[in-house]
């Protein structure tokens, strides 16, 4: 039985479509989203499941929802190891409804049955194809994160979000002198080419994280339709061999990484610095990143990225 008797739960349908979008612009302004993203971006998504996408109701009236996520029909790889993970990517509640009451009610029946799938653990929100945000904005949704801390989910780490305005960027000469170093040691920063279309893969596939490959795939099959061109991505090289890469999709800066045995040379500052650089000269006026660390918030810095949200990414024992 439900907790609060005034709340009736049931599943997501396309009928609910226009009444869930009004209240997720409501419950989190920050983070509203459009038709188009919530197809693209949930209900396309290959695992999405209608039974985990719970929106909640008092006297008829939507009043809150849950989105939970977990591997269905696409395997997550190294981001979900045993398959016992899940996600929940978007909960939200009316501002002027009850999060205690309702939240609860949502959060104990989605619980229950990721339990009733054999998940043993809980994230909010990185589930690796559709994250809206990395997890709780910890100052616009404050009440929220307090409300998940007191129903046992613990702060695993924190992430950022950074812009830039790179109207006027430019490459310090500083960077300059260090990819000419690099180069002197064969190391070269330059723009993909698809004849690297092998050498590649079999870079990302090696050190990248799991949805990053996913990811990648997906832009490059879109060189051959027009839908993505080999100016979004930049590649570090070594000889044959490519050991780093960085890419951009309109102003969103990222995902961007180079191989373990190569870091500490000034690298990734270089692969950085030439990225915002195309950037500018294809007319971008400003570059963002939705997800970074502390650590690599300091590189950043150097090129005029300001921290503009921080979230704490949280995560629950599910238990048996």
């Amino acid at each position: 039985m439900d907790k609060n008797p005034t709340v009736t739960l049931t599943p997501y349908t396309d009928a609910d479509r226009d009444e869930l979008l009004k209240l997720w612009a409501r419950a989190l302004p920050l983070d509203a989203i459009t038709v188009d993203t919530l197809e693209t971006r949930v209900l396309l998504d290959e695992n999405f499941d209608s039974e985990t996408f719970l929106l909640a109701r008092s006297g008829g009236t939507l009043c809150g929802f849950v989105l939970g996520m977990r591997a269905v029909r696409l395997p997550l790889g190294d981001a979900d190891p045993n398959g016992t993970r899940a996600w929940i990517t978007a909960l939200g509640v009316h501002p002027t409804d009850r999060l205690a009451s309702v939240g609860a009610t949502l959060l104990d029946a989605l619980e229950a049955k990721f339990r009733a799938l054999g998940k043993t653990e809980c994230f909010v929100s990185t589930y690796p194809p559709g994250y809206f945000t990395p997890g709780v904005d910890r100052t616009a949704s404050a009440a929220l994160l307090e409300f998940l801390r007191a129903r046992g989910y613990g702060e695993t780490k924190q992430a950022l979000s950074m812009d830039s305005s790179i109207v006027l960027f430019k490459v310090p000469p500083a960077v300059e002198e260090r990819e000419t170093a690099l180069r002197s040691e064969g190391i070269e920063i330059r723009q993909y080419r698809r004849t690297d279309l092998l050498s590649f893969l079999r870079f990302l596939e090696a050190t990248m994280p799991t949805d990053w490959v996913r990811v990648e795939r997906a832009n490059l099959k879109k060189i051959a339709t027009g839908g993505f061109t080999e100016q979004q991505i930049t590649v570090v090289t070594r000889g044959a061999e490519i050991i780093g890469y960085c890419q951009f999709e309109g102003s969103h800066f990222g995902p961007f990484g180079v191989s373990d045995r190569y870091q500490g040379r000034g690298i990734g500052t270089v692969l950085l610095a030439r990225t915002l650089e195309r950037m500018r000269t294809m007319g971008y006026h400003d570059a963002w990143v939705m997800w970074t660390d502390d650590a690599a918030a300091k590189v950043y810095g150097k090129f005029g990225f300001t921290q503009t949200r921080r979230f704490s990414i949280l995560r629950k024992d599910l238990g048996a």
